[in-house]
């Protein structure tokens, strides 16, 4: 049962993140310092893909490899990274998008589902094999759709949140300009 558990946790984070697909992409953006964010921003995708090989790779080791304590270590940098990064994001003020939070508290408690599993499983040889190599299948087909889209995905998120804190609280904002014609008359 528990080894059916922590298949379903590395499931539902690929399921989740092909649905929302750039999950690990705003993790990163967030676990960056902002001081060199614009310098390795191109390096993002190759975090996002280098993410879910991790997962992918831990699932492989603990089901269909005879090293499961490999296993077991990759997955627990991978639920490691997947539960800072997703508390980061939770704790950050996010009011432009109201689904992020929850979105990021779900991929949190299933990161430390995973973390909690992945101590307690030996193996995963109860697992049908044919889930093990879908999960498996689905963790990199989600990798692959982040990695295309993680530097649109950092850019908007970055530009949408990171760039709204450069901006001065007493700007004043006029709704309805006036047209000022260049000789004065107006």
């Amino acid at each position: 049962m528990k080894g059916l558990l922590l298949t379903f946790a590395y499931l539902a984070q690929g399921v989740l993140n092909l649905i929302f697909y750039g999950i690990p992409s705003v993790m990163f953006s967030v676990l960056l310092p902002r001081s060199v964010f614009r310098e390795i921003a191109w390096l993002l995708p190759f975090l996002v893909l280098l993410y879910f090989a991790l997962g992918a790779f831990s699932l492989y080791y603990l089901g269909l490899s005879p090293i499961p304590k490999r296993g077991r270590w990759l997955g627990v940098v991978y639920f490691s990274m997947g539960l800072v990064g997703s508390l980061a994001v939770s704790l950050e003020s996010v009011d432009e998008t109201p689904v992020l939070r929850p979105l990021f508290i779900t991929w949190a408690l299933l990161s430390l589902l995973g973390l909690s599993l992945t101590f307690k499983v030996g193996g995963l040889e109860r697992v049908n094999p044919l889930l093990i190599i879908g999960t498996v299948l689905v963790l990199f087909f989600s990798g692959a759709v982040s990695f295309l889209t993680a530097q649109w995905i950092v850019e908007d998120y970055y530009i949408h949140i990171h760039m709204n804190e450069s901006v001065p609280e007493n700007v004043t904002v006029v709704a309805y300009p006036k047209n000022f014609s260049i000789n004065g008359t107006g």
